[in-house]
């Protein structure tokens, strides 16, 4: 089974995560965590907290220094997103839609979320590929 380390590093208020995707399959684990130790909050789709456990809350806390763990119950496809923030209320007004084995990383930036990954230019508030 993979293990999948996901590191969240902040880019002028916004955290980009260290990947865009992690495919969906079950039984390998993802790990989060932010590359200065600050405590951050992931915010999963309804679809991917279907799949994970443990069953994340929305949003899902990464305490100061630590790391959140999760395991993948099934391999089906679906809409599975996950954004990131470093406050409670930073949450996305939707999810998108589509259905894959993948979970999408995304970021929220100043024009709203788009798809991220670690080459976008983040400062221009136009992430995305």
């Amino acid at each position: 089974m993979a293990n999948t380390d996901v590191l969240l590093t902040d880019n002028d208020g916004v955290l980009v995560p260290s990947a865009d995707s992690i495919r969906v399959v079950s039984g390998d684990k993802v790990t989060f965590a932010t590359s200065d130790g600050r405590a951050a909050f992931v915010f999963f789709s309804p679809d991917a907290i279907s799949v994970l456990a443990p069953k994340p809350s929305n949003p899902s806390p990464i305490g100061a220094g630590a790391k959140a763990h999760f395991t993948f119950t099934s391999s089906a496809p679906g809409a599975y997103s996950a954004f990131f923030g470093h406050a409670a209320g930073d949450a996305p007004a939707s999810f998108p839609g589509g259905s894959s084995q993948i979970l999408k990383l995304e970021i929220n930036t100043p024009d709203g979320p788009t798809f991220s990954g670690p080459a976008d230019t983040v400062g221009t508030g136009h992430g995305g590929r």
